[in-house]
């Protein structure tokens, strides 16, 4: 697989920038309060790990609601972003993959991983990782990009062939600024499956923006911009309905560290 660290160095001056446009902003809307549903109140000296953390978007969040932060990132111009966002003695980051990431075991409160899991050579053993550093009742959060849908709007444009490349090899490609990585794309059963393998429990699995599917890419484009209240209370409730999880354009899973 093509790492992904070019592409990020390229987006980071801009990377808040890129989650400005309404379909990103759901994302993030729909993510954080179900997040925010899980997450036991913050508790000294059980952080939660941001895998992945970027610039620091959701450690922002994080810290602003009193967690403390362990970053792991290893874009160098995204870990640079991270640290001009100055957060304090609360966030501490760790330069490197989250595949080799040395951290204490049995520590965190929760670990998150906001479309980074699906950079990594092997989903499933980095899922167990997580769990790894995680106390009893931690949660984890992971947001994926969805199989179904990409293959919905991949048919819909015409584009039979790569519809069915990205079918058959359960593969996609994200390209910005010149730059291309390749990533996992997940099914609702597959990342469950992942999750369960992992020996997470109590998994629950969402699709976001299921309307991308169900109305097409341009009318939920216009919903969100023209009425985005009404727009993210219907994606919301569709996101919590099981039987539409794989027509979201991102799937979220969540599950619980047993203990």
């Amino acid at each position: 697989m093509r790492s992904s660290i070019p592409l990020y160095d390229a987006l980071a001056d801009d990377y808040d920038e890129h989650f400005a446009v309404p379909h990103r902003r759901a994302y993030d809307e729909m993510s954080w309060a179900a997040v925010v549903e899980r997450l036991d109140r913050p508790v000294p000296g059980r952080p939660v790990v941001d895998a992945g953390c970027g610039v620091g978007r959701w450690a922002q969040r994080l810290v602003d609601d009193g967690h403390e932060v362990v970053g792991i990132e290893q874009s160098p111009r995204m870990l640079a972003g991270a640290r001009a966002r100055g957060l304090g003695a609360e966030f501490s980051l760790v330069e490197g993959s989250m595949e080799h990431a040395d951290l204490a075991e049995g520590r965190a409160a929760g670990v998150l991983a906001m479309g980074s899991l699906q950079y990594t050579v092997d989903p499933t053993a980095t899922l167990r990782r997580f769990r790894s550093w995680s106390a009893p009742g931690a949660q984890i959060a992971v947001l994926v990009d969805g199989l179904v849908a990409l293959v919905l709007e991949l048919a819909r444009d015409g584009r039979l062939d790569e519809a069915e490349e990205r079918r058959s090899t359960r593969r996609g490609v994200w390209t910005a600024e010149g730059n291309s990585a390749d990533l996992h794309l997940f099914a609702a059963t597959s990342l469950r499956s992942a999750m369960s393998a992992a020996g997470l429990v109590d998994i629950e699995v969402r699709g976001l923006l299921c309307g991308w599917s169900v109305l097409g890419r341009d009318q939920l484009l216009d919903d969100l911009r023209e009425r985005p209240e009404a727009a993210l209370e219907r994606e919301s409730r569709w996101s919590r309905d099981p039987a539409m999880a794989d027509l979201g354009k991102q799937l979220l899973g969540l599950a619980t560290v047993p203990g």
